[in-house]
């Protein structure tokens, strides 16, 4: 045999056999491929979208923690601006209430820090008590001395006390004891005291520590009244701070003699505290952080870092307790 193939011209192209595709197969492939394909592209593009809103997240957060790290530095910065324009302002209003004092002492170096502490003695107190008494007589006379007034007023207030206890009132003597100091001072000695506190606010708040220590003290007698014990001072720091009519009186008042009212009244009981001598029980402690607010807010005490001080103490002594 011829081990080379047969010519073309000895092949029968009739007996070769084509293999065929079916059409639905074909069509089929071509179907899934597409499915896959676009598949594959919207995978590509949720993925590029949601690396793009990471990202854009990831921007938007290290903004925004910026912006509050600016936003915190800003209230920093105002914080000590205020602080700085308080306490400037505090100095200057310090500086005009001694220039008053100094004015009504007649000395240059004006008044000795009169505190509201317990220093031994009440001499030097009392004497700048009669030189501010004095000083109002010569820069408002009138019928009566600004002293002969006040110790008079002292000793009225000392005989008719109010009420403390005033659920046992009736109505009537409910309403006479919110009346209590006009109805006990009368008109002309409540419209001479409004004056002074009114013109003479400086010299007021200046002469008032002086004013609690002679009443706490009880042996200098000439400007408080000997029957001006610390038990009344007692009873009307109760009045002010513990009835209806006595804090109904506060609240009618300017804020500047409401919170000076209510700071002394606080000192009167927490001495009546420490001797045992508080009867009616009154507790201070829960009036200490609401008139620190108030003291701290306010800005026309020329003495506001003394009484912040103070309470600050009275509270650190109830905190401990």
């Amino acid at each position: 045999m011829c081990p080379w193939p047969a010519s073309p011209a000895a092949v029968d192209f009739n007996r070769v056999t084509v293999p065929t595709v079916r059409p639905g197969v074909t069509m089929k492939r071509v179907v899934i491929s597409l499915i896959v394909v676009v598949a594959l592209s919207a995978a590509l593009y949720i993925g590029s979208k949601q690396v793009q809103r990471w990202k854009s997240s990831s921007v938007e957060e290290a903004v925004q923690q910026e912006q509050e790290r600016w936003m915190v530095d800003v209230e920093k910065l105002k914080d000590e601006v205020k602080d700085l324009r308080d306490e400037l302002y505090s100095d200057t209003q310090m500086e005009t209430h001694e220039q008053k004092v100094s004015e009504i002492l007649g000395t240059p170096e004006g008044i000795a820090p009169a505190t509201a502490t317990d220093t031994p003695g009440c001499m030097d107190s009392e004497a700048r008590l009669l030189s501010f008494f004095d000083y109002l007589n010569k820069k408002y006379p009138a019928d009566k001395t600004p002293l002969t007034r006040f110790r008079s007023a002292m000793s009225r207030l000392a005989a008719a006390p109010p009420e403390i206890m005033e659920k046992d009132l009736d109505t009537l003597a409910l309403f006479r004891n919110v009346a209590h100091l006009y109805r006990t001072l009368g008109a002309q000695d409540l419209l001479a005291f409004r004056r002074w506190v009114e013109l003479e606010p400086d010299a007021v708040e200046a002469f008032l520590p002086d004013l609690y220590k002679v009443m706490m003290d009880g042996t200098c007698t000439q400007v408080v009244p000997a029957d001006c014990t610390r038990e009344v001072a007692t009873q009307y720091a109760t009045y002010f701070l513990n009835t209806l009519a006595g804090r109904s009186y506060l609240l009618r008042r300017s804020s500047r003699y409401r919170i000076l009212a209510t700071y002394y009244s606080v000192l009167v009981l927490h001495q009546a505290n420490l001797s045992g001598t508080n009867f009616y029980g009154v507790d201070i402690h829960p009036l200490l952080g609401r008139l620190q607010s108030e003291i701290a807010l306010y800005k026309g005490l020329a003495r506001k870092k003394l009484y912040l001080a103070s309470l600050e103490e009275i509270n650190t002594h109830y905190r401990n307790r």
